[in-house]
């Protein structure tokens, strides 16, 4: 899950134009992102499906200010592809009312094109960065942005990691090569804090770089979810916490390093120069892995308990060419294949398929990033691992109907 913090850093990684050189958003987009929260990739196809057809509480305001264009755009265009999850307090999403799609049984579908894709064995995608020692009792949710091109700027490529418990809300440390405070052309970053708020600031080491550290009490605690399976039925707890303290030092290498810290533990500028000091360069595997993915193809983003998504290598900033994969939280409602792609047929048969032993929902709809001449079309399959944790996968169809289910079949989640 991501709090408050994260989000607005990957806001701020992003390029953008001002808000008067935007267009206005669909009504339909803006009724689904200010009602309960959803994975971005969910309501962004839903969103795609119905301008196709046609020609919750609400997630906390971040005390951190973002003024920046092009974020609803950024989200509409590229949240299917980088599936970045956007999870705040909320209430159990209700599955939609409306009716189930049809489905069918296999028939022969318009979808296998020749000249597509040709599925190679996928090399095991791994964080950079680890903890030593790592902290006791928190389990890290470990994610991958930025690196592309998009609005005519390259985004940083930033990793981040954010370990936290059922009832800490530990930490999150990040590692670019931008300064994490200092914004992108035609944006502004404020802190999460007030100048009122602020308890102590000054300079300190880390491993024997000079950093910055502010640590403040926030006059509204900062919350979010604690850390939850996406298989759990019940909605988790949330967390709270006025306690605040950040960390920022460049390293020897050049990069950019931040850290964050929360309540009791982790909210001290000695807690958060331990966590510096902690950081080595040593590889740590992420939860989700794709086992097969198509020749030439690299990878985009992750979060390690939400998102995966494959670009292609000669064409990466072509959002028909993505491969992605979301799982979704069973509280919030996702409790079936049926549930999941309601909405999304668009009118498309849906065929009963069997992956990982289980029921599976397979449909073609319209690429909606294609010209509408062009013909092109896209996948999504709804399915569920093992343990019951649910996810969407996407793909071009440049895959074939047999590809898709091989890399569905062939992917793997360790929670």
């Amino acid at each position: 899950m991501s709090i408050d913090r994260e989000l607005d850093d990957r806001l701020a990684a992003a390029s953008g134009v001002r808000d008067a050189d935007l267009p206005a958003l669909p009504a339909d987009f803006l009724r689904l992102v200010t009602g309960p929260d959803e994975p971005a990739s969910v309501v962004a196809a839903r969103q795609l499906a119905a301008e196709a057809r046609t020609a919750p509480r609400r997630r906390r305001p971040s005390r951190r200010t973002l003024v920046r264009a092009g974020a609803g755009v950024l989200v509409l265009a590229a949240a299917w592809a980088t599936a970045v999850v956007v999870d705040g307090p909320a209430p159990v999403r209700q599955p939609v009312a409306t009716p189930a799609p049809a489905t069918v049984e296999p028939a022969p579908l318009p979808l296998d094109p020749p000249g597509g894709l040709t599925l190679v064995g996928a090399e095991a995608i791994t964080f950079p960065y680890s903890l030593d020692p790592a902290p006791d009792g928190l389990t890290p949710i470990l994610v991958r942005a930025g690196g592309l091109e998009m609005f005519g700027a390259v985004d940083p490529l930033t990793y981040s990691a954010r370990y936290s418990s059922e009832d800490d809300p530990g930490f999150t440390f990040t590692v670019s090569e931008r300064d994490p405070r200092v914004p992108p052309p035609g944006s502004y970053i404020a802190p999460p804090y007030t100048d009122d708020e602020v308890q102590d600031r000054g300079t300190t080491t880390v491993g024997g770089r000079p950093a910055d550290f502010a640590r403040a009490t926030l006059s509204e605690p900062s919350c979010t979810y604690a850390l939850a399976s996406p298989a759990q039925e019940d909605e988790p707890e949330e967390l709270c916490s006025d306690t605040y303290a950040e960390l920022y030092w460049q390293r020897a290498d050049g990069l950019w390093v931040g850290v964050w810290g929360w309540g009791d533990r982790y909210g001290s500028e000695a807690a958060l120069v331990s966590v510096g000091e902690s950081i080595v360069d040593r590889p740590q595997p992420v939860q989700l892995q794709f086992g097969l993915a198509p020749q030439g193809w690299v990878v985009s983003s992750y979060e390690s308990l939400g998102n995966l998504a494959l670009i292609d290598e000669a064409d990466p900033t072509n959002p028909s060419e993505r491969v992605a994969v979301s799982l979704l939280e069973r509280w919030r409602g996702y409790d079936s294949p049926d549930v999941v792609l309601q909405g999304m047929a668009d009118g498309n048969p849906v065929e009963e398929v069997t992956v990982k032993g289980g029921p599976a929902r397979l449909v073609s709809v319209p690429d909606h990033f294609a010209d509408l001449g062009t013909g092109k079309r896209m996948w999504y399959l709804a399915a569920e691992f093992p343990d019951g944790t649910g996810f969407l996968f996407q793909a071009p169809d440049t895959l074939t109907r047999d590809d898709v289910l091989a890399m569905a079949e062939g992917m793997s989640y360790d929670p």
